[in-house]
């Protein structure tokens, strides 16, 4: 058990963080491009896939399964939030269609799969973070660019006519922002999207910082006289 948690633990974690920003699309998917909402489905099967054969494996490996069920129930959880997401289109049931249409139908699922997921990522993160800073600054990063280009379409509207046609779009412009380029071929008009672009830019600032500084660390301390100077206590230059 302990040895399939030192496998899965940092994967599922990825998976996790990474797909909390697509959930929010599920709000406006009738409004998407048929590309975009295809891109989400597959999201919505790896998650599917990653936590549920972590879930059954674990449940299979353990000695007390009482106990697992109880500690792993935000596995659980996220298990059962996204198989109801394919349920309408799997059953064949009018009702379920209509019900997956709601707009406060789609906000409350998608609540309680962020909370779940977030729960999951939280749990998983925690030694992680402690131990790999440098990682850790990578991973927000990253974070930051999907959800900013989500909270960019989010804010500036998302469709054939609206100014973000596609979340390929709002991810170039994303790309653009974090690293501070800024390109103008795509920018913010509202006033929510701007604080988007604010946001983001001191985020991947503060995060592209910590990563070019672990980057030096490693370059000067892989230096052949700074291994001669550690092993002859001599002061290391820089």
């Amino acid at each position: 058990m302990l040895a399939w948690r030192r496998w899965t633990d940092i994967p599922l974690l990825i998976v996790a963080v990474g797909s909390l920003p697509f959930l929010l699309l599920e709000i406006e998917r009738e409004q998407l491009l048929p590309s975009d909402q295809v891109l989400l489905n597959v999201i919505n099967v790896i998650v599917l896939v990653c936590f549920a054969v972590d879930y059954v494996v674990g449940l299979a490996l353990t000695n007390n399964r009482q106990r697992y069920v109880r500690q792993e129930w935000v596995s659980l959880l996220i298990v059962l939030a996204q198989a109801l997401v394919f349920v309408p289109s799997l059953a064949g049931f009018g009702v379920l269609r209509v019900l997956r249409g709601a707009r406060l139908v789609r906000v409350a699922a998608v609540t309680v799969r962020v909370l779940a997921i977030g729960g999951a990522a939280r749990q998983r993160g925690r030694e992680q973070l402690r131990r790999e800073a440098g990682n850790v600054a990578l991973g927000v990063a990253a974070l930051t660019w999907l959800t900013a280009a989500v909270a960019f379409m989010l804010a500036e509207g998302v469709g054939e006519d609206q100014r973000v046609e596609s979340f390929f779009d709002a991810l170039w412009w994303s790309s653009a922002t974090i690293t501070t380029v800024g390109y103008g071929d795509i920018f913010p008009v509202t006033t929510a999207g701007r604080l988007v672009g604010i946001v983001t830019m001191f985020v991947g600032i503060s995060a592209f910082a910590v990563v070019t500084a672990k980057i030096a660390e490693w370059l000067v301390g892989s230096r052949p006289d700074n291994d001669v100077a550690e092993q002859s206590g001599e002061p290391i230059e820089i």
